[in-house]
């Protein structure tokens, strides 16, 4: 029987939390990192924003949203990633046919 598809087990604001476990990115970068659309990203990145999962910081370089994590969207993450690696064995990604 074969596993499952990553995208069904974890959401889009998973993947985001669990590329910014990695360490703080551009928004740009988040595209590469997780495989979601740009209007995805900032869908999903608004609502951890209000969420309080994530926090932005504007000030580094003018223009551009830098993400991280917050205290508190670290501990999802954890969760997220302790769930994606029970099921690994069992994961693989839908290829285009």
């Amino acid at each position: 029987m074969p596993g499952v598809d990553r995208k069904l087990l974890l959401t889009e604001a998973d993947l985001i939390l669990l590329a910014l476990l990695k360490g703080e990115k551009k928004i740009t970068d988040l595209r590469p990192a997780t495989g979601l659309s740009t209007t995805s990203i900032y869908h999903n990145v608004d609502r951890l924003l209000r969420s309080g999962l994530v926090e932005e910081d504007r000030e580094k370089v003018p223009g551009t949203r830098i993400l991280r994590l917050t205290e508190k969207g670290r501990k999802v993450a954890r969760i997220l990633r302790a769930l994606e690696e029970e099921v690994r064995p069992k994961i693989y990604v839908l290829e285009p046919e």
